[in-house]
């Protein structure tokens, strides 16, 4: 009796080149729509928890990664211009330092930004009535990031999120999925309970998957064409969504400006990270 070998199933992979040599850096997952869902399922079930944890032990976890980051600059701005192409010194100044400047400020002020406030409501006050906002966290939040600053962008939009009590699911662009796989991992060493910060990388199947997988929110950063196929997937559950997308950004220089130094900041905020920002000087 003759025995038939199934040929195995490889996973499903991206690559994540250099663009500058076109090197090979290192591969990941290529998430499908199943595997999202379980990481949403993950994050959910670990969102209570944290929840009820103070804003000070929160922000222990948060101040913890950001000193490992801090220890690690180096190595994390190299693996940013090797992913992305942009210059180490871009990668320092431009995301690792906002970065922690981000961490530090989040984890201290975050308890009053998000304490409860007071409304006056006039004259029902007076009637024995009162009024409150209360900032409770909304559950898991989806975030898709896009290539230009993948390190600052999502790091920010996860610590945000995770100081007000949510878990977090992130889909990275399928160029810098390295990048963010090291944000996982900072967030792991610094004693982040597991589920709490999913990283699903992929293409764009993963994010339409993300979007379809019921989380609590979006934010989304990148195209105005994907930024209306994620609110129109979105609008199918009424799920908030958070769009950041391409601008055509004017400088204004005044009568009055110093021409030497607009002439200096037009030139730097056309051209630093290649250009490639949502804010860059345009015309």
């Amino acid at each position: 009796m003759s025995v038939q070998t199934l040929p195995q199933t490889k996973p499903r992979q991206i690559i994540s080149y250099d663009p500058a040599t076109g090197k090979e850096l290192g591969r990941a997952p290529l998430c499908s729509p199943e595997e999202v869902q379980q990481a949403v399922r993950r994050a959910r079930a670990a969102q209570p928890a944290w929840a009820s944890l103070t804003f000070r032990q929160r922000a222990s976890v948060i101040l913890k990664a950001r000193e490992l980051m801090l220890n690690e600059r180096e190595e994390i701005a190299e693996l940013v211009a090797h992913e992305t192409g942009k210059p180490a010194t871009e990668a320092l100044s431009m995301e690792i330092v906002p970065t922690l400047d981000a961490m530090h400020y989040f984890a201290h002020a975050s308890e009053n930004l998000l304490r409860p406030r007071k409304i006056d409501i006039g004259q029902y006050g007076k009637m024995g009535r009162s009024s409150r906002i209360v900032y409770k966290p909304l559950g898991v939040i989806g975030i898709i990031s896009p290539w230009n600053f993948p390190l600052a962008t999502p790091a920010d939009e996860v610590v945000t999120a995770l100081m007000a009590g949510n878990a977090v699911v992130l889909k990275p662009s399928e160029l810098t999925p390295l990048i963010a796989l090291k944000i996982g991992d900072l967030f792991t060493r610094a004693g982040l309970p597991s589920g709490l910060l999913e990283i699903v990388t992929g293409d764009g199947s993963t994010g339409a998957a993300l979007v379809d997988a019921r989380v609590d929110k979006i934010m989304f950063t990148g195209s105005v064409v994907t930024g209306k196929r994620v609110a129109e997937s979105a609008a199918k559950y009424l799920t908030p969504v958070v769009l950041e997308l391409g601008g055509k950004d004017p400088m204004v220089v005044l009568h009055d400006a110093n021409l030497d130094i607009a002439a200096r900041g037009a030139v730097w905020g056309a051209f630093a990270n290649a250009g490639q920002a949502c804010a860059s000087v345009e015309r």
